[in-house]
């Protein structure tokens, strides 16, 4: 398969304008209107090149609120949460363009070709999306299935064992202090002190992106990735070095991002080599992940994710032929407790997927010719007639079915706006606008009312926009989904950390497409669904 194109590739001014483009901006999924493309345009025009302290008002962006758009994601309908940044885009356009400038650029590039080390495989970088997506990220995906899972296929041709671990908290615990000993590789062959300006800046603006906090980086897009990436690439380099020193020999690794995989022949050195490794990410403030550590001697097996492990080893519950369960009920059952056994698995968007695409196939309209008897003049005759019929939702209400999708959602945040798709087709079918309205209500209350619950609102707000703009109200609070309903009023990010003059005519208004929010129905439709259809279309 041929490699990912990964952004070192690119010139600056090129890479400087994929980190300006929406979908880079938001690194997670948000419904198909959302669009902040506008936005990064007026400040790139509004900023230029004009000096960071020089747009500053008599306050700095580290001692304020709310300077951020912020979401914590409840993972398990309890406790457990997930932090989502949508970066302030002024602060976010100051830190691409420190990234991104033509010497800091240079400089950068010439980091990463000392990360890259022999032995070594690093693959997280951010790699070049084609033009159109078949789904979210799937240029992203396919450069790790590649370069991750099948080349540690690949690997158990030569090598007996494996050390698999990952960093706990990885992007929270990065130390800002980290990123100016990653740009001199210090302590490294390569040390140098020519980058000290530019690791300054960088964490500057990323303290700013941290409300002054001295730990930590953002999630949430492609350019806090691609930093978090030279911090790991550098513990590479010194991995790399304190492994030569030693004179260790005979092992391969592969990382991405915070995930390791090491291979090796000789038990006793693999597992020095853990610890090296150990060393290495502790000086750096990392700290291994002690409950998935462990060595492996089933390296085929192991180098399979286990949600999608268990996908296969279940076959055929469901395959591209059909499914074993009579029933969408049964079929919902077995996502949940695939859900319970691997949370927030990426596997639940597929299985999720793949229900949607039955559902849908099954609720598909379809014609059927009657025969009657008719009398006119000429006597009785037979007549035909043709009728469009539509099946229901079988095996079990759509109320009942709507209750397992949302306990999903509810259990699995990063899949949860998946079964909500399979909850609005469902609903969709009914022809009782009354109870359609009543399932949807209990839906809401389910899913926004607990904690931390704005990522829901937002796709909930997909399925009931029709509904809410001819009542002109909406029951969701969360500042993204009120400028769907038009108003502006309470900004998004807080910019009173910048001269006014820069921030009065923020385009708040674009970032809801107006004119992709004309063909949103109560069915969600996803981004790249939508524009790979339309790129099917246009190929006619």
């Amino acid at each position: 398969m041929k490699a990912a194109k990964n952004i070192l590739s690119l010139k600056s001014d090129e890479v400087f304008e994929f980190f300006l483009k929406s979908e880079q901006f938001h690194g997670f999924e948000l419904p198909e209107y959302f669009d902040f493309d506008n936005v990064l345009a007026y400040v790139k025009a509004t900023i230029g090149n004009k000096d960071y302290e020089d747009c500053l008002s008599d306050v700095r962006p580290d001692d304020l609120e709310n300077v951020n758009l912020e979401m914590l994601l409840n993972k398990d309908g309890h406790y457990a949460v997930r932090p989502l940044t949508l970066a302030n885009p002024f602060l976010y356009y100051f830190l691409a363009r420190e990234v991104c400038c033509p010497k800091g650029w240079e400089a950068i590039q010439k980091c990463f070709a000392a990360y890259k080390v022999p032995h070594l495989t690093s693959c997280a970088l951010p790699v070049v999306p084609e033009k159109v997506e078949s789904f979210f990220k799937s240029a992203t995906i396919l450069n790790w299935w590649n370069v991750m899972e099948q080349r540690s296929i690949e690997l158990s041709l030569e090598y007996r064992y494996m050390f698999m671990t990952d960093i706990t908290n990885c992007y929270g615990c990065i130390n800002p202090q980290s990123i100016e000993w990653a740009l001199s590789c210090k302590h490294t062959k390569h040390e140098n002190t020519e980058n000290q300006k530019l690791a300054e800046n960088l964490q500057k603006y990323l303290r700013a992106l941290q409300h002054g906090h001295n730990i930590g980086i953002p999630q949430g897009s492609a350019l806090f990735d691609f930093v978090g990436e030279i911090v790991l690439g550098y513990s590479d380099l010194l991995l790399h070095e304190a492994l030569q020193r030693e004179k260790l020999k005979g092992y391969e690794i592969i990382r991405y991002r915070d995930d390791y995989r090491i291979f090796c022949n000789d038990k006793d050195t693999l597992e020095k080599i853990s610890y090296m490794l150990q060393g290495v990410l502790e000086s750096l403030n990392f700290r291994m992940n002690s409950q998935k550590t462990k060595i492996s001697d089933s390296i085929v097996i192991d180098s399979i994710k286990p949600d999608k492990l268990f996908y296969i080893y279940n076959t055929p519950v469901f395959n591209k032929r059909g499914s074993d369960f009579d029933s969408f009920e049964k079929h919902l059952l077995y996502i949940l407790m695939f859900g319970r056994q691997h949370p927030n698995a990426g596997q639940l968007k597929t299985l999720l997927s793949d229900l949607d695409r039955r559902i849908e196939k099954w609720l598909k309209p379809y014609e059927v010719i009657t025969m009657h008897l008719g009398f006119d003049k000429k006597g009785g005759d037979a007549k035909k007639k043709k009728e469009t019929r539509r099946r229901p939702v079988k095996g079990g209400t759509v109320r009942a079915l709507t209750a397992v999708a949302t306990q999903i959602a509810l259990e699995n945040v990063t899949a949860s706006h998946y079964a909500l798709r399979v909850i609005s087709r469902m609903v969709d079918s009914l022809d009782d606008l009354r109870e359609k309205q009543d399932i949807i209500d209990k839906v809401f209350a389910k899913l926004c009312k607990q904690h931390n619950s704005e990522y829901n609102q937002l796709w909930l707000q997909n399925i009931t926009y029709t509904r809410d703009k001819k009542r002109k109200k909406t029951p969701y609070t969360l500042r993204l989904c009120k400028l769907v309903m038009g108003d502006s009023s309470e900004p998004l990010w807080n910019n009173g950390w910048l001269r006014p003059e820069y921030t009065r005519s923020l385009p708040y208004d674009s970032i809801v497409n107006q004119e992709t929010l004309k063909k949103v129905t109560p069915v969600i439709m996803f981004r790249e669904t939508r524009a790979y259809n339309d790129s099917l279309y246009a190929d006619d």
